[in-house]
């Protein structure tokens, strides 16, 4: 071990789900995924890790930032759009925000590759390179494929990309790995993929890798007790999906997940060739999961596993012990003290989470989603989705400890709502591990519920104003054909 600073690789996926990779146990034992499987023996995994909002926007301001989005007030995809109102990370003489802008004011060189997708006013990088993390892009480059489409919107959940082609996004592994070999001190490089997001159009030598396989997942035959997830997959989906495109479309997610598994692999052989995987810390991780059409839903958006955990390895040779499974909670916003912890530099007071490797392990963390103005819309993109009396789509909060998790309406319509519209949800995670059943009518649970609403209630963020969602335009790579950011 030595105490030369580290080169810390950060590896970013996007909607991928933490059972997809077989160091956490996939729906079927077909589904491998060796070389993230390697970061699992050689490093940490944490068994109980969510993300801080199931959509990209929030989720990912707050691993760089360290706020969860009812401090931030960074709740959709709607910050990342232009005219939207100036947000906590706007304005003159703001302070370094994001722990890439901390390590470069220590003398670190900060260097992106691929997707960002962030709110106005970050700007984390020194150097970032978005090519081959478009959703445009990708689609573009396939333009004569007939793809596999979700119900009601249409996103591209299945799919195959020619033979033959150039694949846009291992362009991003290319500059990744061209930048580990020119790094010299104290280096910080992210490769963040849009893979397995939509459009899920894995390369054809890929595609049929699971062409036998009829992968089940629970709450496949059943309705969600959750009124929030009945609704978003009323909005997005709905069980009248012939069984055939809902496989198809599965075995396409898992066949662009081996291609990401095959990306890490050539990141990890590039550091084993560049003699540096040794000081090398390999940080892996997802801005939130996906729903692969169980109860009827496609997308993210709610609190459910398949939308909400995500996976998180750390591999970190001489410090960490290798084969390490962790079952404490962790956040998508501990991120942020955990690199620079591991860097040796000082986080702002501003930032919160914790140190992973430091700090004591919380009693709960919480998440959330959704402005709940009267504007608001599931996919605001497309001004589609309200919610169940026609109101504006709401902002839900969700706290999880290592037993519950509880969530519920916070903001509707622009006010608090009444107790009778919270549509709370109570699930007890050790009993039901795939959380499909509402216990919060159950009487032993009461103490349970009240406490996690009381917690709930008090992380709500703050009510939106009149004019939040007023005049906003959509995203630039929010494209109606292609996906839901």
């Amino acid at each position: 071990m030595t105490d030369e600073p580290p080169l810390v690789l950060w590896i970013l996926a996007d909607e991928l789900r933490a059972d997809a990779l077989s160091c956490y146990g996939t729906p079927h034992p077909a589904i491998e995924t060796p070389n993230i499987d390697r970061l699992a023996r050689e490093g940490v995994l944490f068994e109980s890790s969510s993300c801080a909002s199931p959509v990209c926007t929030p989720s990912r301001a707050a691993q760089l930032t360290g706020l969860e989005p009812h401090v931030s007030g960074v709740y959709g995809n709607e910050a990342s759009s232009a005219g939207y109102p100036e947000t906590a990370f706007t304005g003159p003489g703001r302070e370094p925000v994001t722990f890439p802008e901390v390590l470069a004011e220590h003398g670190w060189s900060t260097r992106s590759f691929g997707k960002e997708h962030l709110p106005a006013g970050l700007d984390p990088w020194q150097h970032h390179d978005p090519e081959g993390g478009n959703m445009k892009h990708l689609l573009a480059a396939a333009d004569d494929v007939d793809p596999v489409r979700s119900p009601e919107l249409g996103f591209v959940v299945g799919g195959v990309f020619p033979a033959g082609r150039d694949y846009p996004p291992a362009g991003v592994t290319d500059r990744t790995v061209a930048a580990l070999r020119a790094a010299e001190g104290p280096t910080l490089v992210r490769a963040s993929y849009l893979q397995p997001h939509t459009p899920v159009l894995p390369p054809a030598e890929l595609a049929d890798r699971y062409a036998d396989l009829d992968i089940g997942l629970p709450g496949d035959d059943e309705p969600s007790q959750n009124a929030f997830e009945a609704r978003f997959a009323a909005v997005n989906g709905g069980p009248e999906v012939p069984h055939e495109v809902r496989a198809l479309a599965r075995r396409h997610y898992f066949a662009l997940v081996a291609w990401l598994d095959g990306e890490v692999g050539r990141l990890l052989d590039a550091l084993d060739d560049a003699g540096l995987a040794e000081r090398a810390v390999v940080v892996l991780t997802a801005d939130h999961g996906a729903y692969l059409g169980e109860q009827g839903a496609w997308g993210k958006h709610t609190f459910a596993p398949q939308s909400h955990r995500v996976p998180l390895l750390v591999r970190d040779p001489g410090r960490l012990p290798g084969g390490t499974r962790r079952t404490d909670l962790a956040a998508g916003h501990d991120l942020a003290r955990t690199v620079l912890g591991r860097c040796g530099v000082a986080a702002p007071a501003s930032m919160r989470g914790r140190d992973l490797f430091a700090d004591p392990a919380p009693e709960h963390v919480v998440s959330t989603i959704g402005y709940g103005a009267a504007a608001s819309r599931a996919f605001p993109n497309r001004a589609e989705g309200t919610y169940t009396d026609g109101s504006g789509w709401p902002r839900r909060t969700c706290v999880r400890t290592d037993r519950y998790r509880l969530d519920l309406t916070t903001v509707l319509d622009g006010r608090r709502p009444e107790p009778q519209d919270e549509d709370v949800f109570l699930a007890d995670t050790v009993l039901d591990p795939h959380e499909l059943v509402d216990i919060s009518g159950r009487p032993e649970y009461a103490a349970v519920l009240e406490s996690l609403r009381a917690i709930a209630r008090s992380c709500a963020g703050d009510l939106p104003g009149e004019d939040t969602l007023a005049g906003h335009r959509s995203a630039p790579d929010a494209a109606p054909a292609v996906g839901g950011g």
